[in-house]
C-alpha cells in the first residue's frame, strides 16, 4: 500500500469534523495514515524537515472545514510552505486529494475551496486527483460510528470511492464529488439552533443572545 500523508486543516486542536473524516478514511483503507495538524506545523521549528517528509508520500490528503468560501488561514500558510518546498524537491511528488466540509446545508458551497486546492496542486507541481465537498458538516459527528447506514450513507459511499481510487492507483482526474447527508433541511436547522442554545447555556451567555448593544446608537 502506498504511503499516505494527511493534513488536518482545521484550526480546532481536537474534536474537529476534519479529524473525524481522516479517521474514517483510515478505517476504510485499513492502513495507518501519517496525520499532520496545520496549526501546529506552521509554528514548528522543524517545519521544513516535516514538509520535506510529507512530500515523499505518494498520496497527500488535505482535509479541512470551509471558512468564508475558502480555506482556513493556517492551512493557506502551510500550503504556501509546501509549494516552496516542492519546487526544490528532486523526488516524485504526491497526488493530492481533498475533503472539504461546511456547516451549510448545500455541499455546493465547497466548490470554490476545492478549486483553490486544485490550483495549489498545479502551481506546486503536485498531481491532482479530485475533491469531495460535504454539506451539513456539523451533523456528521452524531453519526460517525455508523455511517454505512442511515442519512450519512451517501457520505460514506463517497469516502469509500475515494479510498478505492487511492487503493487501485486510479489517478485519472475526474470531477469533484459534492454530497449532503439525507437529512431534511428543517431538521438540520433545528438541530443547529438547539446546539447554539446548549452552548450558550453551558458558557453562561444564554441571556446575551437577544442583546442589542447598538440599539439606539446614533
Amino acid at each position: 500500500m502506498k504511503r499516505i500523508a494527511a493534513i488536518n486543516g482545521s484550526p480546532k486542536a481536537a474534536g474537529s469534523v476534519s479529524g473525524m473524516l481522516i479517521e474514517k478514511t483510515e478505517e476504510i483503507l485499513g492502513v495507518k495514515i501519517d496525520v499532520f495538524q496545520a496549526t501546529k506545523l506552521i509554528q514548528s521549528e522543524k517545519a521544513p524537515e516535516t514538509i520535506a517528509d510529507i512530500l515523499e508520500a505518494e498520496i497527500l490528503l488535505i482535509v479541512f472545514p470551509l471558512y468564508v468560501d475558502s480555506l482556513p488561514a493556517p492551512l493557506v500558510k502551510l500550503l504556501m510552505l509546501i509549494q516552496q518546498s516542492a519546487k526544490t524537491s528532486n523526488s516524485p511528488l504526491p497526488v493530492v486529494y481533498a475533503i472539504c466540509n461546511c456547516g451549510f446545508y448545500e455541499a455546493e458551497h465547497n466548490t470554490l475551496a476545492l478549486r483553490m486546492l486544485r490550483s495549489f496542486a498545479d502551481r506546486a507541481g503536485l498531481g491532482w486527483g479530485y475533491g469531495i465537498g460535504i454539506g451539513c458538516g456539523g451533523f456528521l459527528p452524531s453519526v460517525s460510528k455508523n455511517m454505512k447506514k442511515g442519512p450519512a450513507a451517501n457520505v460514506h459511499e463517497a469516502l469509500y470511492s475515494l479510498c478505492e481510487t487511492i487503493r487501485i492507483n486510479d489517478f485519472k482526474e475526474h470531477g469533484d464529488v459534492l454530497v449532503t447527508p439525507k437529512i431534511p433541511r428543517f431538521l438540520y436547522r433545528l438541530a443547529g439552533e438547539i446546539g447554539w442554545l446548549q452552548m450558550a447555556r453551558k458558557n453562561g451567555v444564554l441571556r446575551q443572545l437577544n442583546a442589542k448593544p447598538h440599539a439606539g446608537a446614533k
